[in-house]
């Protein structure tokens, strides 16, 4: 998002609290587009709602990195769906630990701005060389961040499915669900946290998913499920962002450990597919998983969300151009 509220010949020696994002470059964006039938564009007109296996802070992190980009674009927050109330519980809690840490972070570099002014006792043109200067702007724009993405947390509200039964709610064409979750090409698991040293780690695997998806209610004629996780629709890591690339990453793969018989040659396949698979199984009448080629970028400068991949040149390309609907086989 272009910083549009930030004034850099200002001699004001306050920082404001005014929000705005700066965390990607998105002007790079390497241009791609899967001319294959399992890609859809954007449906008009549905509402999304978050969908949270487990209750932690990356979580979190995901719908607002999102939330954020939709408040860019004019749109009302996508709130976030939990299985039970003590999910909901703590959640809401890790939710207001994180606000007030972004507040904290925020309050703390304004006053060190600030204190540079004072202690520099600048006036006239020094105050307006130093206001006007990047370091000064880099320190405005980490603190506006911050204070966004507080403000952005605390509008999304947690809603525990136990209490209000709202995946029942959710109707076929009106609604779609995205699910969030650290994932990685070939897994059949996603997980709340980046590493099992991590405390807090947890896991659930496409068919755990689809079956809090059955048990909490959700209708079985509902399509629209997407996966947000890393590398959803790849079996293997892609290269880049080329199409053919991308078709070859969505096939399935085979695990080469040959110090481990029992994993050698074992058959892989993309999160989203597992999931198509697994929902079909537990009744779902004719489910669409939608997976995202590479990893996801956290935050955007603007109304849109992007991938990139972890190679040396990481491309970037939108979102939308590199998802991939998947159904069961």
């Amino acid at each position: 998002m272009p910083i549009s509220n930030v004034n850099t010949t200002q001699t004001t020696v306050q920082i404001e609290n005014n929000a705005s994002l700066a965390q990607v470059n998105t002007k790079n964006t390497q241009s791609s587009s899967l001319n294959d039938s399992a890609l859809k564009a954007e449906p008009e007109h549905k509402t999304g709602f978050y969908y949270a296996p487990f209750a932690s802070e990356d979580v979190l992190v995901f719908a607002a990195g999102t939330n954020q980009a939709r408040n860019t674009a004019g749109k009302e927050p996508r709130h976030i769906i939990v299985a039970n109330d003590a999910a909901k519980t703590k959640l809401e809690t890790l939710k207001q630990q994180l606000v007030e840490k972004n507040q904290a972070q925020a309050s703390d570099i304004r006053e060190k701005a600030n204190a540079v002014i004072s202690e520099l006792n600048l006036e006239g043109f020094e105050l307006l060389d130093f206001v006007s200067s990047d370091a000064y702007t880099d320190m405005l724009k980490l603190a506006q961040n911050y204070s966004f993405e507080a403000d952005v947390l605390q509008q999304a509200n947690i809603i525990s499915n136990e209490k209000t039964g709202i995946l029942g709610t959710l109707k076929n064409g009106e609604n779609k669900i995205y699910v969030l979750g650290h994932g990685a090409n070939g897994s059949n698991e996603i997980s709340s946290k980046r590493s099992a040293s991590e405390e807090g780690y947890e896991t659930v695997s496409s068919k755990g998913l689809a079956e809090q998806l059955s048990k909490g209610g959700l209708d079985k004629s509902f399509t629209d499920i997407r996966v947000e996780s890393c590398y959803s629709a790849d079996a293997t890591a892609p290269e880049s962002f080329d199409p053919e690339e991308l078709k070859l990453s969505s096939e399935p793969g085979f695990i080469d450990a040959p110090e481990d018989p029992e994993l050698d040659g074992t058959k892989v396949f993309p999160f989203a597919q597992s999931l198509a698979n697994e929902l079909k199984s537990a009744g779902f009448e004719s489910p669409e998983v939608a997976g995202y080629h590479g990893a996801g970028k956290a935050y955007s400068e603007d109304a849109h969300r992007y991938q990139t991949l972890h190679t040396d040149d990481a491309p970037v390309a939108r979102s939308s151009d590199v998802r991939q609907i998947f159904i069961p086989v």
